[in-house]
C-alpha cells in the first residue's frame, strides 16, 4: 500500500471512530408520537388517513350490521369468488354472508395448493385485524395458521374488519400496550392503503405488488 493510500485510510478511520453511531444526540426535532385528545378524534383520524390513501372505509354501528354490509359489497363489486382463512373472529359471519352468493374458498392447505386460486380465481379475500393505528391510518395484522399472511397480500381486493376499540393513537402506544419489549411478535403485517408503486416512469399505479383495493369495515359499537 502506498503512503498516500495508507494516509487516506488512516484519515477515514479517524473520522469514523470520532462518530458515535450507538449514542446519537437527542435533538429538539426528535419524533413525538401523535396523541389524540379523545377516542372520537382518534377514530376520525384513522378513517381519514385511510381514505387519503385511497382505501374505502365503511362504518357500521354494531356487529349485527356486518352481514348486511358484506352482502351489499358483494353485490356492488360483483365479486365471483372469495378466500377466507379457517378461523378467526369473523369467520362465521364471513361464511354466513357470502356462502349463498359466491364461490367461497378456504385457505386450509399449503400455500402452493392455493397459489393459483389466489392469483387467478379469487375476487376478494377477507380478514380480521389485530389493531389499528390512527396516526397513519394503518391496519395491524398478526397472521396465523387460521388467517395466513397471503390472504392480505394476493387477491385484487382485501376486506378487513376492525372494531373501533382496537384502534390506538400511535405505533409507539401499540407496542407499549402489547408489551413488544417483552417479546416481539413473530409476524406482523402493517397495511396503510391499497398496494401502490411509482417505480415505472414515476407514475402512480395501484395493485402492482398486492391488492389494488382495500376496504375497511369499522365496527363502531360492540
Amino acid at each position: 500500500m502506498s503512503n498516500a493510500s495508507a494516509l487516506a485510510k488512516a484519515n477515514i478511520m479517524q473520522r469514523l471512530s470520532a462518530v458515535s453511531a450507538l449514542s446519537p444526540k437527542t435533538s429538539a426535532g426528535s419524533h413525538q408520537a401523535w396523541q389524540s385528545p379523545s377516542h372520537e378524534v382518534c377514530l376520525t383520524r384513522f378513517k381519514q388517513q385511510l381514505t387519503n390513501a385511497h382505501a374505502e372505509v365503511i362504518s357500521i354501528p354494531n356487529v349485527e350490521q356486518l352481514t348486511g354490509s358484506l352482502i351489499e359489497l358483494a353485490e356492488l363489486h360483483q365479486w365471483q369468488s372469495a378466500m377466507l382463512g379457517t378461523g378467526g373472529e369473523w369467520y362465521q359471519l364471513f361464511t354466513q354472508a357470502l356462502t349463498p352468493r359466491l364461490k367461497l374458498g378456504v385457505f386450509e392447505q399449503d400455500f402452493e395448493q392455493h397459489k393459483s386460486d389466489l392469483f387467478n380465481n379469487t375476487s376478494v379475500s377477507l380478514t380480521g385485524c389485530d389493531a389499528g393505528i390512527a396516526d397513519t391510518g394503518t391496519l395491524v395484522l398478526k397472521p396465523s395458521a387460521e388467517e395466513p399472511r397471503s390472504l392480505s397480500l394476493l387477491a385484487p381486493c382485501h376486506v378487513a374488519v376492525i372494531k373501533a376499540s382496537q384502534i390506538v393513537d400511535s405505533f409507539a402506544l401499540l407496542m407499549a400496550q402489547q408489551q413488544w419489549h417483552q417479546g416481539l411478535p413473530s409476524n406482523v403485517v402493517l397495511i396503510s392503503g391499497p398496494s401502490k408503486t411509482a417505480d415505472i416512469q414515476q407514475t402512480l399505479a395501484y395493485g402492482a405488488h398486492g391488492p389494488s383495493e382495500l376496504i375497511v369495515i369499522v365496527i363502531e359499537g360492540e
